[in-house]
């Protein structure tokens, strides 16, 4: 089974990997060619994500492994032992630190060499990890936050200028950066503030969908947010996340 892919900053290269082998699959979309490069890694891989601003691929194992590879120079640096169980997810910042997340309830923070700079434990398993700006009273200096979902109810944030004093926001049970959107299983919307005198505090909160929520996509540059759900083709609503404004399509 396909265990992770994902494109590279210029969108030429194409990473593939499965969880029965150590070799990883890269398709080179200009010439059509695959070439397969191994991980060095003993056991199953199971998470890949290419950085946003540089040619590194960071790969995961299933027992908690990771290896660094800089396409450019063809260098490989492995790290046994990152994490204590499978890496699941994970993600690049802009100025390429790495956010992992494992089966071990872990949330790891490490530099494009590999080394650890932060841990955080968490209270679940990690999901959706991202890393966004966290709105202060002072200037922001970029992505300074690593937000994720844990046990699929809770969203974490971890700001990297104040590791000792994360947050962790629970949500009413009944829902099954700046601002966020949340959409909930059971059909709702709940739009949160980042701001550290809001945070928590629901800004906006509407059912959009009858049955179930699956998926949002969300245009910063028109400041809408489309939701699709209740099994149907069309079964859309699009919000203008600047004044809560939405309509069915």
């Amino acid at each position: 089974l396909c265990s992770g892919f994902g494109w590279d900053k210029d969108g030429a290269l194409l990473a593939i990997i499965n969880d029965r082998s150590p070799l990883i699959n890269v398709w080179d979309a200009n010439s059509g060619r695959v070439q397969q490069l191994d991980s060095g890694l003993k056991d199953n891989l199971s998470f890949l994500a290419w950085s946003k601003t540089a040619p590194l691929l960071a790969v995961g194992t299933a027992k908690g492994n990771l290896m660094i590879y800089n396409h450019q120079s063809s260098r490989r640096i492995p790290i046994v032992g990152k994490h204590s169980r499978r890496i699941t997810c994970g993600c690049w910042s802009n100025g390429n630190f790495l956010a992992l997340g494992g089966d071990d309830k872990i949330l790891t923070i490490s530099n494009h060499e590999g080394d650890t700079l932060k841990t955080a434990p968490l209270r679940g398993e990690p999901s959706d990890v991202q890393f966004s700006e966290m709105k202060t009273d002072e200037r922001s200096l970029g992505d300074n936050t690593v937000s994720l979902i844990i046990g699929k109810r809770n969203l974490f944030f971890f700001n990297l200028n104040d590791p000792d004093n994360p947050i962790e926001l629970a949500f009413q049970g009944k829902y099954g950066d700046g601002y966020i959107l949340i959409g909930f299983s059971a059909g709702y919307f709940v739009v949160i503030s980042t701001h550290m005198k809001e945070i928590g505090q629901e800004l906006f909160q509407a059912k959009n969908h009858k049955t179930v929520l699956n998926d949002i996509a969300i245009s910063t540059k028109l400041n809408k947010a489309a939701s699709c759900g209740d099994n149907v083709t069309l079964g859309g609503v699009i919000i203008d996340i600047r004044i809560s404004r939405y309509a069915n399509v």
